[in-house]
């Protein structure tokens, strides 16, 4: 027998002389995946299996499908809201080191943050690592530039105290970030954030002091600490000609946006950056306050590889997300979470 045409098909379905099987529904149609000139390897070198495992991972994705993510205060606080709401669990939790080596053991424990990436971690998820770094050199405990006067132009002089505070503090991070090597936990850093908008210390006097401090810090821990488990983020604000600390010490570009109810795909952004950096690094939705529509992602190929939403209200406040956007988007098959992570071990 011929096959009927589509037409047949349908009038005899409508009356009901044939019923629809799965194999005689028309197979979905694949969304054209654009192609990206991607870095094939992290820019450390010899990185470590389960850092070289998770970029591939979002290398295969990108494009494809995006992360879900959230940024966590205490304790997988914003994870398990997420679960008792949605069913279901980010696959990346952001951490902070805003807290650590600030003499706050009264309240704080120093290794939660690479407790909680280690326990998330074993769980199949993806820990990445931000740092409110608070001031050097211990005069004030604030990170913002109108409350603190630490001057990061002195990471071009050596012989200051300022220099060596810088140094102190970054040694200290990064016997944190060992201690996950060690333990085989990948980290996807990103320090220095959001520098060229101007309103922390390691952003205020310009460009070329923060790419200065962020190319030392590399040095600092890839060459004399010998961290291999790090995945680098740069977080894009503007002028990137001026910014960018170069394609050496980069392999992934953030981009934190905060656009209150706006649940746009934000491919302008994405496309700005994409062509900039010629599509030969993955970009990422670092931080944002309201979560994107995962139809807009879809139609826009807007090829974010993760979104992160911010701790508090911008989770859990209808005003930035409400719970039934939370919902579809923690149930898309376009979005990953921590249920459907393999193992990248």
């Amino acid at each position: 027998m011929k096959k009927a045409s589509k037409k047949l098909v349908q009038f005899l379905l409508f009356l009901g002389i044939i019923s629809c099987t799965t194999e005689e529904q028309e197979p979905e149609k694949e969304i054209e995946v654009p192609q990206y000139n991607l870095r094939e390897s992290l820019v450390s070198p010899n990185p470590s299996r389960e850092a070289t495992a998770v970029y591939d991972f979002l290398k295969e994705n990108y494009g494809r499908k995006i992360l879900s993510g959230v940024m966590t205060l205490n304790s997988f606080d914003e994870t398990n809201w997420l679960k008792q709401n949605t069913g279901k669990e980010p696959a990346i939790i952001g951490l902070d080191f805003m807290h650590n080596n600030r003499g706050y053991n009264a309240w704080f424990d120093e290794k939660q943050p690479i407790k909680d990436a280690k326990t998330y971690w074993d769980r199949n998820g993806i820990p990445t690592l931000l740092w409110h770094w608070r001031d050097p050199s211990r005069k004030t405990e604030e990170f913002y530039t109108d409350k603190t006067s630490f001057d990061i132009n002195k990471i071009n002089e050596p012989s200051s105290a300022e220099y060596a505070a810088m140094i102190a503090d970054i040694d200290y991070v990064s016997m944190l970030l060992k201690e996950l090597q060690t333990q085989k936990v990948p980290v996807i850093w990103r320090p220095l954030h959001e520098a060229a908008g101007g309103w922390f210390w390691w952003g205020a006097k310009g460009a070329e002091p923060c790419k200065k401090l962020y190319q030392i810090m590399y040095d600092r821990m890839v060459n004399h600490h010998r961290l291999n488990n790090l995945i680098w983020v740069w977080t894009y604000e503007k002028d990137e000609d001026l910014w960018y600390p170069g394609d050496e010490y980069v392999d992934i570009i953030g981009r934190d946006i905060y656009k209150q109810g706006d649940r746009t795909s934000q491919i302008e952004e994405f496309k700005k950056i994409n062509k900039h950096h010629k599509s030969g690094k993955m970009i990422s939705l670092s931080e944002c306050g309201t979560i994107p529509d995962v139809s807009h992602l879809q139609a826009d190929n807007a090829a974010w590889s993760w979104f992160m939403c911010w701790y508090g209200d911008f989770v859990r406040n209808e005003k930035h997300n409400t719970l039934t956007a939370w919902k579809i988007i923690m149930n898309s098959s376009y979005v990953i979470t921590l249920d459907e992570m393999p193992s990248l071990k």
